[in-house]
């Protein structure tokens, strides 16, 4: 089995193309989807169209009753126990420094990677999207430095107007790491650049305060705050997925630009190792060159992905708010627009690492009887099998590609009824709401077909 290819978030901060040992990539699929794929990407196709023709029947105002939240109760609230378990998670993270350094070298036995991709990147991000704020609970940058300055006054003050760009900023290069670097998941490179990064974070909130460098600079608070404005609970509160968007939050530019660099990011994770990207770019995918060889074309692929979906998305924007009669800010309409992506960004996420993550959910179980290496068997669990049969029953793969397929299609269909949603709230008349969408309701059933394409296709490294 192929190991997990992942870098951890101090990667951004000292990116470098120097070569390494090259691994594979964690986003691999573990088998090619052999079933009808005319067939299943035209039915989910015609799911999402079917979605945009029933919201053209509905009155305007409609979504925004179905949309609109519940309260169950007064709630209550968690005191500070979030706060010690963010020092907790600061202590876990120390351990799994300590193992990256001295634990073993490969990356399939070492806890460093294992847990950070595995149950953080993949597990407590779809648990932040769809259940509850996790990353309150376990976020560790600000735990270890409210016990080590409680009373903290910054002596800096980032200015407001550079709102969260330079969490876009650092988000881009932390994906250009992950995909492009020779070696980013390397141990001992990856608790380095852990290491690194929790100093940059800690004199970053002491210079500029913890809620203002949490909020504007970190870019994985800004990630799990914006992907968790798609879960059904807030506090006492419940609804529909999404209906956070549209209560209370104040978006601009820069959150649409770091939107539309996550799904960039995680359309061209997809793409690159596929056998129609490695014909683009000249390499013959049964003799694959290694990460090494190939740096440079995934940087420029990776970073040319974002400025032409960002460029595809802004003119689908564009087209709606010519049509319309009604005075509709391109501005206004390509911030709020944009945010209805998060949905098809959460569940390309879930489909993408859906395999991986069933098998190295159980590597690591079985790493944890034995951290360091030195013939532990704690718990008991050395002796547990990875089983991976899954993969080569018929009947419980198609289980899986099933669920991978109808999670992409369910994640179109909630960003078009959001779409619609705010198309409301920018216009009155219904010809002008039907109009504004127009372009963008092109592009999604278009991005519908590229993400079961995706699925589909067979990968060359």
């Amino acid at each position: 089995m192929k190991p997990i290819v992942k870098s951890f978030p101090a990667a951004f901060v000292f990116a470098t193309l120097a070569a390494g040992p090259a691994f594979a990539h964690a986003a691999d699929q573990g088998f090619v989807l052999l079933l009808p794929t005319t067939a299943y990407i035209a039915g989910g196709t015609v799911t999402v169209a079917a979605t945009i023709l029933l919201l053209v029947c509905l009155r305007p105002g409609q979504i925004e009753t179905i949309l609109r939240p519940v309260t169950l109760s007064s709630g209550h609230s968690d005191g500070h126990w979030h706060h010690w378990g963010q020092i907790v998670a600061s202590l876990c993270l120390v351990l799994l420094i300590l193992i990256g350094l001295r634990g073993p070298t490969d990356p399939q036995a070492n806890l460093m990677p294992l847990v950070l991709w595995t149950i953080w990147w993949m597990l407590l991000f779809m648990v932040q999207a769809l259940i509850f704020n996790v990353w309150k609970w376990v976020n560790p940058w600000p735990g270890l430095h409210r016990l080590m300055v409680p009373d903290h006054n910054a002596p800096l003050k980032l200015p407001k107007r550079l709102s969260i760009w330079p969490a876009v900023i650092l988000m881009a290069a932390f994906q250009g790491f992950v995909l492009a670097d020779a070696a980013p998941n390397d141990p001992g490179r990856l608790a380095s650049f852990a290491l690194g990064y929790w100093g940059f974070t800690l004199l970053g909130m002491t210079l500029f305060g913890r809620s203002s460098w949490l909020g504007q600079v970190e870019c994985f608070s800004v990630l799990f705050a914006l992907i968790g404005t798609i879960r059904v609970a807030r506090g006492s509160a419940f609804g529909l997925p999404g209906w956070q968007v549209f209560d209370g939050n104040r978006f601009n530019l820069s959150h649409a630009a770091f939107v539309l660099v996550i799904l960039a990011s995680g359309s061209f994770d997809g793409l690159y190792e596929t056998f129609w990207w490695l014909a683009q770019i000249g390499v013959n995918p049964l003799e694959y060159p290694g990460r090494t060889a190939m740096i440079w074309p995934t940087t420029l692929g990776l970073y040319s992905s974002m400025l032409l979906l960002t460029c595809i998305f802004a003119f689908a924007v564009f087209l709606g708010t010519v049509l319309v009669r009604e005075a509709v800010s391109f501005k206004t309409a390509l911030i709020h627009f944009s945010i209805t992506l998060l949905p098809i960004a959460i569940g390309y996420h879930f489909a993408h690492y859906l395999v991986t993550f069933l098998v190295q959910i159980q590597v690591v179980i079985a790493t944890l009887s034995d951290p360091f290496a030195l013939g532990w068997n704690l718990f008991g669990l050395g002796s547990r099998p990875v089983r991976v049969g899954f993969l080569t029953v018929p009947a419980t793969v198609k289980i899986v590609w099933l669920t991978q397929a109808g999670v992409v299609v369910l994640s179109h269909v909630l960003a078009v009824i959001m779409c619609h949603r705010t198309a409301e709230a920018l216009c009155t008349s219904r010809r002008d709401i039907l109009l504004l969408q127009l372009g963008l309701s092109i592009l999604m059933i278009f991005y519908t077909i590229f993400g079961l394409w995706l699925l589909a296709s067979p990968r060359g490294a």
